[in-house]
Parts: C-alpha cells; sequence; structure tokens
C-alpha cells in the first residue's frame, strides 16, 4: 500500500507542476538537467509567482509549499493581522504562503544559511511583499555560534550542531543563533499568532529546553518533524505541547516514514 502511495504521490506531483508552472523550458531543466550553479526562476500560475531556487529539492519544497500548501492544509489557514514566525525559512517558501495572506500583520523570517537567506529575499523582493522582516540567524538550545555542516550540497539538508559523527559533511560553516525565547522578546516583541519550523532535526534543541512562559506567547504552530532516534521524535513533542496546553494533530508524509507534519493549538482557541 505504502508503495503505491508513493507512486500515486509522485504521479500527482508531476501532473500539479505541468498545470501550475508557466515556463515548462526551466522546469525540466531544472529536474531533467545536470546540476546547476546559481538561481533558475520558476513562474507559478498561482498569484503569478516567481520562485527562485538553487536545486531541485528547493523547487520540490516550493511546489509542497506553495502548490501543494501543506502547511496549510495540516495546519490553518494564515489571518491577515497576525505575527508570523518562520523558522529555517530556507527560500522563502512558507514566508511568501504568509506574506501573500497579511495586510497589516508581519512574518519574521529566520534562516542561518547565507545562500538560501539570499535567495528568499529576491523571491520577496521580486513579487513585492511586505510586511517580511529576515534574519541571517539559526535559532538554538543556546546563543552564541554553532557548525552549520553541509552534508550533500543541498542547502535544504544542511544540519546544525555537531550531529552524530556519522555524517559524510561536504561542507562547514559557523552561524550565529540566537533562543526561541530571545525570538520571542527580542526580535518579535509580541504574541506570535503561528510559528512555523522546518529545521532538519533542530526542532528539539530550539522546544524542548523552553518552559511555558514562551509557550503561553506562542499561540500555534505548524512544523514538518523528523524522527531522529528514541530521545528525539515525534512523540516526545506531541507530550510537550500538550503540556503547555496545546491541542495536537500528527500527519504522515507520504513518502518519509520518519517525517510527517505536526499542528498544534492553544486549546482555548479551539472552542
Amino acid at each position: 500500500m505504502n508503495f503505491f502511495r508513493k507512486c500515486s504521490y509522485y504521479l500527482l506531483s508531476i501532473f500539479t507542476l505541468l498545470k501550475e508552472v508557466k515556463n515548462w523550458k526551466d522546469l525540466f531543466e531544472i529536474f531533467l538537467g545536470k546540476p546547476f550553479d546559481g538561481i533558475k526562476w520558476l513562474e507559478f500560475r498561482r498569484d503569478d509567482l516567481r520562485i527562485g531556487v538553487g536545486s531541485k529539492m528547493e523547487a520540490w519544497s516550493a511546489k509542497e509549499t506553495l502548490l501543494d500548501r501543506f502547511y496549510t492544509r495540516y495546519g490553518t489557514i494564515v489571518q491577515s493581522d497576525w505575527t508570523v514566525v518562520d523558522i529555517g525559512a530556507a527560500i522563502g517558501e512558507f514566508t511568501i504562503e504568509a506574506a501573500l495572506q497579511l495586510t497589516t500583520g508581519t512574518v519574521h523570517a529566520f534562516e542561518p544559511n547565507p545562500g538560501s537567506i539570499n535567495i528568499l529575499r529576491q523571491n520577496i523582493r521580486v513579487n513585492n511583499l511586505g510586511s517580511v522582516k529576515t534574519y541571517n540567524l539559526g535559532v538554538w538550545s543556546k546563543a552564541g555560534e554553532i557548525p552549520l555542516r553541509f552534508l550533500n550540497g543541498e542547502p535544504l539538508q544542511a544540519m546544525s550542531g555537531d550531529g552524530n559523527g556519522n555524517e559524510a559533511v561536504i561542507k562547514e560553516t559557523t552561524i550565529p543563533v540566537i533562543t526561541l525565547k530571545e525570538v520571542v522578546e527580542d526580535k518579535v516583541g509580541r504574541q506570535i499568532d503561528l510559528l512555523k519550523l522546518d529545521c532538519e532535526g533542530a526542532e528539539y534543541e530550539i522546544l524542548l529546553e523552553n518552559n511555558g512562559e514562551v509557550f503561553d506567547s506562542i499561540d500555534r504552530i505548524i512544523m514538518e518533524y523528523h524522527d531522529l532516534d528514541v530521545e528525539k521524535n515525534h512523540t516526545k513533542l506531541v507530550d510537550l505541547f500538550k503540556n503547555n496546553d496545546y491541542s495536537v494533530r500528527l500527519y504522515k508524509n507520504f513518502v518519509h516514514q520518519d517525517l510527517g507534519y505536526l499542528f498544534a493549538e492553544k486549546k482555548h482557541l479551539t472552542i
């Protein structure tokens, strides 16, 4: 059954891309051509968006976020006056998704990879999206500097921290990081209506060490979770959120058993 689910998902994705992308030539070059340097642009029919990507995986992620709209489907529709925080913003797929819905609200986008945030800022500018603040910062359990390791040359799979020592590291750099509490108090300075995370496993460092005071300032959380081991998996996150007065919903990834989406919302908001 899982095999047929995967095949159906990939087949549907092909039709989605062919239907929703205007410039097929560039689409085929991204997915079927050689690896490329710099940025290639996809022109989406949705809202006449132009999305710059630096790899196949970034193009696929843009498809999932802006065409499949997974974060909206599994989470919630962003309201026009919300304060949204995007941690692990990458090239800005969800930042764009949120900014499209805003009139008086603001998106705060955090991305530690200089190459990715450069593309993010170009994507925001070329689509004339206001109400976005960008930060070339990572978020971690402690403020300071930590390694950022590129395992295969793919920016979306860059991992922060020291890792387990088994990865084949292609390149490593150092990034500045702040804590979630500093995000809430120093950068945003107000109640967060929606926090989005996609951090390649760093969600455990970001979230698990925080107390109720931080979570009191966050109404909703939509995230992609990564099951790493017995200590860092989605059950730990579910327990954390339930202990901080959230209702929680889980959704498995169509393809990968160790990935999924989690949506947490303060219980008083679900009444």
